[in-house]
């Protein structure tokens, strides 16, 4: 695996971690919903579930995508012999546009996500 601006910048161990960042995201999602329920907290409560779910939706993503947005966002990536700059400044400008559209992927998952979890705690349970 090698680095390509713009399209991947992490290599399998690093895809590892984010995979895991989504999953642990998301049974934190899971965690504040239910709680929520069962301890009769307000409803409201459950619009916070947009940052755990913003969460899983970006681990997963920059887990499918073999790329970080933060690893774009400081001009590094890590494809597997240990994390190097970005020296090219069209490299860098590539990755940075791909981070900012995969961070909107991410919002627009989690947003009608936590939308969805409200609207069905409201209206159905």
């Amino acid at each position: 695996m090698r680095y390509q601006p713009g399209v991947c910048n992490i290599g399998p161990a690093q895809q590892r971690r984010r995979l895991l960042l989504g999953v642990a995201s998301l049974v934190a999602a899971v965690a504040l919903v239910g709680a929520t329920l069962a301890l009769s907290w307000p409803r409201w409560v459950l619009l916070a579930s947009v940052f755990p779910f913003y969460g899983a939706a970006l681990g997963v993503i920059q887990y499918r995508e073999r790329f970080c947005i933060g690893f774009a966002g400081i001009g590094v990536f890590d494809v597997g012999d240990g994390t190097t700059e970005v020296a090219d400044g069209a490299a860098l400008a590539a990755d940075r546009k791909r981070a900012v559209r995969l961070n909107l992927k991410a919002v627009a998952v989690a947003v009608p996500a936590a939308a969805g979890v409200y609207a069905v705690a409201v209206f159905v349970v």
